[in-house]
């Protein structure tokens, strides 16, 4: 009944968040790309339209957003305690491509994490009736075999949503600063992440990789992308540092 309810609270809430990326983008005249507060609050949106899709097409999996939601949650509680101002920004940022990258990194970044998560329970599930006692909400999720397999399916999508991301990012770099790569540290780590991901794809269907250590490898390119994304900048002056993606 729980979930239920929760299944409905969920597109109920997303629509005054989605009024209100919508008004931002009014206000300001760009989507919502630029300091925490933007970029934070539309990381949330993009993870909760992700979610909320994967749900409709796969109504088995829908307890999953109890293991996804709590990022979104953290990701809109940055966004609140950061600073609202709208800031001008340069003209370099004007651009279509810029958009484009927004785009896929918005994709990428959600189809890592719903992957990650479902290796998680993967590795939960088939830990025995121990944990099964333990976490009853895992009783709602179909077989481990079909939670590898969408996994996989998730990472695939995300490997080709960060080639996308890199190669768009590229093209703005070259019409902003008249280059295609500079080696800045988050698009370095970000290039890091997408070979791990192509690894994972790799031993899974060369090496048969399923199961257990294809979980632990996808949780692992999970954690490098969350380091590129949220470790990066406290090490490493970036182009990316107000973007943050």
């Amino acid at each position: 009944m729980l979930v239920s309810y929760a299944t409905w609270c969920v597109p109920l809430g997303f629509l005054p968040h989605t009024l209100a990326i919508a008004l931002r983008w009014n206000e300001t005249g760009r989507f919502p790309y630029w300091g925490n507060y933007e970029v934070f609050g539309a990381y949330a949106w993009a993870i909760i339209l992700f979610l909320l899709i994967f749900q409709a097409l796969k109504p088995n999996l829908k307890i999953i957003g109890v293991f996804v939601l709590p990022f979104a949650f953290m990701m809109i509680g940055i966004a609140i305690m950061s600073s609202e101002e709208g800031r001008e920004i340069p003209r370099t940022y004007f651009t279509y491509w810029l958009g484009i990258h927004v785009l896929f990194a918005k994709l990428s970044y959600s189809s890592v994490l719903i992957s990650a998560v479902l290796a998680t329970s993967y590795l939960m599930v088939t830990r025995g009736k121990i944990v099964d006692m333990a976490y009853p909400l895992l009783a709602k999720l179909p077989g481990p075999e079909r939670i590898d397999f969408y996994s996989y399916r998730f990472a695939a999508f995300a490997f080709v949503m960060l080639g996308a991301m890199i190669a768009s990012g590229s093209v703005w770099a070259y019409k902003a600063w008249g280059r295609y790569w500079g080696w800045d540290p988050i698009e370095t780590w970000a290039f890091v992440s997408w070979l791990v991901y192509g690894l994972y794809l790799h031993l899974r269907s060369t090496m048969g990789w399923q199961g257990k250590k294809a979980s632990w490898l996808n949780i692992f390119a999970f954690a490098l992308v969350i380091f590129s994304f949220f470790g990066i900048p406290f090490f490493y002056p970036s182009a990316h540092e107000h973007l943050k993606y």
